[in-house]
């Protein structure tokens, strides 16, 4: 295969009428090409380096990717690597489709009913590869392929109907992949605002009903996802600040101990102490003696 040729559909099938093929394929190493037609490959066994529009991915059993018309791909490092080859030309789907050279306008025509509402915000389903978890979508090829080659009575029809289902099943997949991107980037963007603001308003009390009502979280999520991506909890990651700050003012000031307790936000003496204690295992008043003991600390 000389790179960067074109295959046409004609090629991969028995008759140049056909307008589809569905063919298991013993994929070796092959350069860079593309097609004038859609791909629907799926590995039912061996893996490999696949690469479409410079992007490298690896492919293992159960992937399945799909090729854009003219989109160019190739395979590199391939080991035992088989294929269920679903070729197709768009107007198999729809006679309005023939022409068609984008697999965007090809969902724009086929779920013109769903695609303003959910497919237009979401990525493309091709230069990407997809898991196929519960094997749906390889019974439906594994269907595909005996229907072609039958070819009984209404096998296009049943082809079509197959094949719009697969492509449902991998547009519901990029939804929910988003849908969870999108929920955790909004996650980490909470704990980013929590520390924030805890950072300002570290001397005050109440500090996550504050957070919560302000941004309207329930005080449990955040407690959870904080606890999750910090590894501290909401008060654990507080009494540290607070200890940081009265720590630079130890060193940093002539404060008594007392008047740096309360404006690091603790009224209690002995409650201060003990966290102090717990966080730097020392007591404020060791902790001073010892800094102001090393050569450039803050002379008395």
């Amino acid at each position: 295969m000389e790179k960067g040729c074109i295959l046409e559909l004609n090629q991969n099938t028995d008759q140049i009428r056909d307008k589809m093929a569905v063919r298991p394929y013993q994929q070796a190493d092959m350069e860079l090409h593309s097609h004038h037609f859609f791909e629907l490959a799926y590995v039912l066994e061996g893996s490999a380096q696949h690469i479409l529009n410079g992007k490298r991915e690896s492919l293992k059993q159960g992937d399945y990717f799909i090729v854009d018309y003219g989109t160019s791909h190739g395979y590199r490092n391939s080991k035992n690597l088989t294929l269920l080859n679903c070729l197709f030309l768009p107007e198999i789907i729809d006679n309005t489709l023939e022409g068609c050279k984008a697999f965007d306008e090809l969902l724009q025509v086929c779920f013109i009913r769903y695609y303003r509402r959910y497919f237009s915000q979401v990525r493309t389903p091709v230069d990407r590869v997809f898991h196929d978890d519960d094997g749906r979508v390889l019974g439906l090829l594994l269907g595909l392929q005996k229907e072609y080659e039958e070819r009984q009575m209404g096998y296009t029809e049943i082809f079509r109907s197959r094949l719009m289902e697969i492509l449902i099943l991998t547009m519901r997949r990029i939804i929910d992949q988003d849908a969870k991107k999108r929920e955790q980037t909004r996650q980490s963007d909470a704990v980013l605002w929590a520390i924030q603001f805890f950072g300002m308003h570290y001397r005050e009390h109440g500090l996550l009903e504050k957070f919560c009502r302000e941004h309207h979280y329930s005080s449990q999520y955040i407690s959870r996802k904080f606890h999750q991506e910090t590894g501290m909890t909401v008060l654990e990651y507080i009494q540290r600040i607070r200890v940081e700050k009265s720590c630079e003012q130890i060193v940093g000031s002539d404060k008594s101990i007392r008047e740096i307790a309360v404006s690091a936000g603790y009224e209690n003496m002995k409650y201060f102490n003990q966290v102090f204690r717990r966080l730097m295992h020392m007591s404020p008043g060791e902790y001073r003696k010892r800094a102001l003991s090393f050569p450039g600390g803050r002379s008395s």
